[in-house]
């Protein structure tokens, strides 16, 4: 059976299933920002041979520019307000809603605005 194949699904299972996918997409997104976060405030594409975490992205990880461009921001914005993670986890918040929102987040205003 091809593994991508959705043919043999009955309407009401292929919504459970396209709801738990797209649920599972969000806290994935938000793992992955985590990750981000981390590698690019320990540096660690440093000694990889990387002068940044976007040639890191986009050499090892294979992002595309803008792929890269939108994750590394979105994730050095959760490292400085950790509610970005939850909000991409939970889907109230998309990466181009971080990467919009973030250069506009202070301390005194990031619960509100999240």
């Amino acid at each position: 059976m091809n593994r991508y194949s959705r043919s043999h699904l009955g309407d009401q299972e292929l919504l459970r299933q396209l709801a738990a996918t797209v649920a599972r997409e969000h806290t994935a997104t938000a793992e992955l920002l985590a990750d981000l976060a981390e590698v690019d405030g320990r540096r660690l594409y440093l000694p990889q041979g990387f002068p940044s975490m976007y040639e890191y992205c986009l050499r090892v990880l294979h992002l595309s520019e803008d792929a890269a461009f939108k994750r590394i921001r979105a994730a050095r914005a959760a490292r400085e307000f950790p509610a970005i993670f939850e909000a991409v986890a939970r889907g109230r918040l998309h990466l181009s809603g971080v990467v919009t929102l973030a250069p506009h987040l202070t301390p005194e205003n990031a619960q509100e605005l999240l």
